[in-house]
Formats: C-alpha cells, structure tokens, sequence
C-alpha cells in the first residue's frame, strides 16, 4: 500500500460540481483533500495554519484568480515550495513553475491523479 501524505490536497476552484468531483476521485485514492472557492479562500487556508502536500489550482477564478493567487503564494516563502498543478478550461502555454497543467475536460482523470502522487511522493504519514 502506497504511503498517503500527512498533508491534504487543497484544492481551488470557483465550480462546486467541479471541487465535489475532483474531492471524490482523490478521496477515492486516499487523499485528505481541503477545498476552497477562490484564492483569497486558499489564502486564508495556508494563513490560518493550514496546510498542503499539492495545490490543484484553477486560474479563472472572481475574488481572486489563480495568477494572483500564484504570487501570493510564491511571495511567501513558508509556502512557495508547495507543488501547484494547474487545472484549467484554458490552460497558459507558459505554466511559470507549476509542476503541471492538466485541461479540464481532459478524458483522462489518471494524468491528474498521477501528477498529484508525484507531487506527494516522499511525503508520506509517518
């Protein structure tokens, strides 16, 4: 059995139905996962204490959209290391350091769920 990081996945995206499926899938796979609507909701997540083995980002986003989010996230060295991986209806043809981009709508929900294991690999529960 395959070690499940101590910390959950957060996962940002302004669709419910798309935060309710994605939940699911991970939960499936044995992931804790953490949701939030937009950025400022992640924002307040990480400054709250809360923490995250990856990012699933979306990009278009009110309140606060995924780029903004980025160099938030990126400004603030307790949680620039944390892997993003952008989940996107249009995906940016520069990722900047994101370890991925996945298209939403993608066919394959395993190219998702096999970046997010490498995301976690090595940071499993002790």
């Amino acid at each position: 059995m395959r070690d499940v990081p101590a910390a959950p996945v957060l996962l940002i995206d302004d669709n419910p139905d798309t935060r309710e499926l994605l939940r699911s899938l991970l939960a499936i796979r044995g992931y804790d996962t953490v949701t939030a609507d937009d950025g400022f909701e992640g924002l307040a997540y990480l400054r709250r204490g809360g923490s995250a083995s990856v990012i699933i980002l979306d990009l278009k986003m009110p309140n606060m959209d995924g780029w903004a989010f980025r160099r938030a996230l990126n400004a603030d060295p307790r949680w620039s290391a944390i892997p993003v991986i952008i989940f996107s209806a249009f995906p940016p043809s520069d990722p900047g350091t994101a370890m991925g981009v996945v298209c939403k709508g993608s066919d394959d929900p395993e190219l998702l769920l096999a970046m997010v294991a490498s995301a976690c690999s090595g940071q499993g529960a002790s």
